[in-house]
């Protein structure tokens, strides 16, 4: 069997043509929603572990990042030669604000 490919070109644009045509024309099924179902498509229904986390970030807003009266102390410490760093003391420190941590993420995952 012979196929004229000049034949099959002139059909394939034509297919193409009628689905354009098609894609062009407004379809009922496809009509854009009005403007009430468009605002009841976009609603959005907020966890309350959302709004936990919402209302944590709100109130860490107000608090300062740098403890501006540590940090001058240990500058004039520092300056004066009389920072002294205790590393049990501060190992304790890290170690307990990881296992606080720690507990957070733990519970934050179980609720």
């Amino acid at each position: 069997m012979k196929i004229n490919s000049s034949s099959t070109g002139i059909e394939l644009l034509s297919y193409l043509k009628q689905i354009r045509q098609q894609q062009q024309k407004p379809n009922d099924s496809n009509a854009q929603p009005n403007a009430r179902q468009a605002a009841e498509m976009d609603k959005v229904n907020v966890s309350d572990r959302a709004r936990e986390v919402l209302q944590a970030s709100r109130s860490l807003q107000g608090v300062a990042d740098v403890r501006e009266a540590k940090v001058a102390q240990v500058k004039l410490d520092v300056n004066n030669g009389t920072y002294k760093v205790v590393g049990s003391k501060v190992a304790t420190e890290m170690l307990r604000e990881s296992l606080e941590n720690g507990l957070i993420m733990q519970s934050m995952s179980q609720s």
